[in-house]
């Protein structure tokens, strides 16, 4: 639903700036080297807090450490603006000024956020009020009729938040056993072997000529593929997730999760995401592909019957699944 200038208004959350939130903010500003770009960094830092701190109230989870604004390099270099929600993804938090009708965003984050919040700012800071929201945008200047009320932000999240399933987790402790869920299958039969050269693990017999120790250490591991359709919005691409264990010497799985672009693809997609989720709000790990990446890796070490979930994010897309070890 769109609404009005004063309808939009009346709906909006007015929120303080605390003198925490000002101070922290004039620190970033004081690290610029004009004054355009100062106001420019007080303001998206500012608009950044006020979002972190309405969503601290209704207890979302967020982290502001695992985003560009808190980054000193990107915020200098970049228009950045961003607040990390563990688990779902990152949001953009614009700021305008209280009589502005509009709102600037950069071309490069129209397509990197799960939603976009527009945080009005008073001229003394001290004041703000969450506008509304949108979940994308396709022009530099947003105006602030076309934003949905701020509540539309929280049906967002919740939205994207993965459902409760009572589905078991898959049991990798049997694959040791050469029982293997559907679905997954070994690995060349997904991938070319020159796609395994460049990448740790997941070599075959085929591919080199082993000691007796490295042989006898292959045949400990075992290895396994799936194929992950990315939908329509990404013109059915595929990626495939790789999963090695290698039992250690004190009891403890040595495991490894890759992402792989098809045989039809050279690279990934870029900003696709590969999490390690030890609970639904805490990302263990995560990695996210570059530009020109042709895979993506994690590694960890795990005991035996350890519950964790594996997510793959890339925009709205989630793919989502949990393992014992």
């Amino acid at each position: 639903m769109i609404f009005k200038s004063q309808e939009l208004k009346k709906f909006a959350v007015p929120l303080p700036i605390t003198q925490e939130n000002r101070q922290t903010a004039q620190e970033f500003a004081a690290q610029q080297s004009s004054q355009e770009k100062s106001e420019e960094v007080l303001l998206n830092t500012l608009a950044v807090l006020v979002v972190n701190n309405y969503l601290s109230m209704l207890e979302i989870a967020t982290d502001l450490t695992q985003t560009d604004t808190w980054n000193p390099l990107m915020r200098t270099s970049n228009n950045v603006a961003d607040l990390d929600i563990p688990g779902v993804g990152k949001l953009e938090c614009r700021p305008i000024k209280t009589s502005a009708d509009n709102c600037y965003i950069p071309m490069e984050v129209w397509d990197s956020n799960i939603g976009y919040v527009i945080v009005s700012i008073d001229h003394e800071l001290r004041k703000a009020a969450i506008l509304g929201f949108t979940a994308q945008v396709k022009t530099q200047n947003l105006q602030i009729t076309n934003l949905e009320p701020p509540e539309a932000l929280i049906d967002r999240l919740h939205d994207l938040q993965e459902p409760v399933t009572d589905n078991p987790p898959i049991n990798l402790g049997q694959w040791f056993n050469n029982y293997f869920d559907e679905g997954w299958r070994t690995v060349d039969s997904l991938l070319n072997p020159e796609q395994l050269n460049p990448a740790f693990g997941f070599r075959s017999i085929e591919l080199l000529e082993p000691t007796l120790s490295e042989f006898e250490m292959i045949n400990t591991r075992v290895s396994r593929a799936k194929l992950i359709n990315l939908g329509i919005q990404f013109n059915n691409r595929n990626v495939i997730l790789l999963i090695e264990m290698n039992p250690e010497a004190n009891g403890n799985i040595g495991v490894t999760l890759q992402v792989h672009p098809s045989p039809n693809d050279i690279y990934l997609p870029e900003a696709l995401k590969l999490q390690i989720i030890e609970s639904p709000d805490e990302v263990f790990m995560q990695v996210q592909a570059r530009n020109r990446d042709n895979y993506i890796q994690l590694q960890f070490t795990g005991q035996p019957e350890e519950v964790f979930s594996v997510k793959i994010i890339l925009d709205d897309l989630k793919f989502f699944e949990k393992f014992q070890l």
